[in-house]
């Protein structure tokens, strides 16, 4: 069997990153950047103010006090978005306002809390120093800074940022289309009541959430019955439609277990068996050139396999940056007992306390337990060579999200 390591790099190897679109900047959240974007321009392109006052020379404010004010005389008013064409000379000032252009000759920002004013003059009750309240050119991004590295994720900061540097639309690789084939006789739609022996199909709910998580764009196709010729025809068409294909069911070796006598007569069978519980039997292939990724039918080997090598792909075909979740280390509050010879990942509760990182089993380890799903923050790695984990030892994480802080620490 291989190692999940290896097994992984098998299963990237075999995807390649898509091609781009262009899409409006209002479009873009999540989507991976294409492309390294560099500023056109400074930022801000113009000295403006921070502060709602008067645009003054520093100089003719000092030594102003509220008991000895300086007088200036009113010269015109900025607002923002006017060019700024008024002109401040010694023993001037112009009104400002925040964000508005600093005026040709004033150098420093009064607030208006420190002045008193009529139509004509102004009372400076406060000394300012030189460039006191004012946003110099290119003091956050000079022209030519590297502003969004290729390959990052658009969030709300980076769309921000892009579309005051005028980057609308803005190109990105397009998400996966991901086929979902479940296999089995046993089951019937979530919305309909199973008869003897039946069970509702989870599989495809479970498989199509996750591949929107992950940024792909899921195609479920209805459950096929356990027959070759029915599960042939469904991969087919499935890999006409997508760029990959991912089943779950049936990959074993079972009389009813069809995925890879179908995928040997479609195209090709590249790997089967990894070193790891839940999710042991993971087949990957190909059809003509769509890859193919074959999961276990067990609910939980469904969401542990996913994470260890469908998330990674779609990440790759994504054209993201980062493949892999991140890891922290936590201390165990359970024992834990295995057999050597395969990598468990265990399912956990993750708690931050007294800063430091706790990981709790979320109950049964059984790959059939969907319960030790809910409330699961994450997959705790008992590495093959071990065998004993005792309460309080350190452990790897991987992190699926972050526990939520139910009342502000502070």
């Amino acid at each position: 069997m291989l190692s999940v390591t290896e097994a992984r790099a098998r299963v990237l190897g075999a995807v390649r990153t898509l091609d781009t679109i262009k899409l409006p900047i209002a479009e873009a959240i999540g989507a991976a950047l294409a492309e390294d974007l560099h500023a056109p321009h400074a930022l801000p392109p113009f000295d403006n103010s921070a502060m709602d006052g008067y645009a003054v020379i520093a100089s003719d404010t000092k030594g102003a006090t509220p008991g000895h004010p300086h007088r200036l005389r009113i010269v015109g008013e900025v607002r923002a978005g006017e060019p700024g064409d008024v002109v401040v000379g010694p023993g001037s000032a112009a009104r400002i306002m925040t964000g508005a252009p600093v005026p040709q000759g004033a150098d420093a920002i009064v607030p208006v809390e420190q002045t008193r004013s009529d139509d004509s003059f102004v009372e400076i009750e406060a000394a300012v120093e030189l460039g006191r309240h004012v946003r110099p050119a290119g003091d956050d991004l000079k022209q030519g800074d590297l502003l969004v590295c290729r390959g990052t994720e658009l969030g709300a900061g980076e769309l921000a940022l892009l579309a005051s540097m005028g980057f609308s639309p803005v190109t990105v690789h397009r998400p996966p289309r991901v086929a979902i084939v479940v296999t089995g006789d046993e089951l019937v739609a979530p919305e309909d009541a199973p008869g003897p022996g039946q069970i509702r199909d989870s599989n495809s709910v479970a498989l199509g959430s996750l591949v929107r998580e992950a940024g792909g764009a899921p195609l479920v196709y209805r459950a096929v019955a356990d027959d070759l010729e029915a599960t042939c025809q469904t991969f087919e068409a499935a890999s006409v439609r997508a760029d990959i294909v991912v089943s779950s069911g049936g990959v074993a070796v079972g009389k009813y277990d069809f995925v890879k006598p179908a995928l040997e007569r479609l195209g090709r069978i590249d790997m089967w068996k990894v070193a790891m519980q839940p999710g042991k039997p993971v087949v990957l292939g190909a059809i003509g050139e769509i890859p193919f990724l074959g999961l276990p039918g067990n609910p939980v080997s469904i969401h542990v396999s996913f994470e260890q090598f469908v998330r990674p792909a779609i990440r790759k075909m994504r054209g993201c940056r980062g493949l892999l979740r991140p890891i922290v280390k936590a201390r165990l509050t359970d024992p834990l007992e295995k057999s050597p010879g395969r990598l468990h990942f265990v399912r956990v509760r993750l708690e931050y306390l007294d800063g430091e990182m706790f990981a709790s089993p979320t109950g049964g380890q059984g790959s059939h337990i969907q319960s030790s799903l809910i409330g699961c923050d994450g997959l705790a790695r008992f590495y093959a060579h071990e065998t004993q984990l005792q309460m309080g030892d350190i452990v790897d994480v991987e992190v699926w999200r972050f526990p939520e802080v139910l009342d502000d620490p502070s």
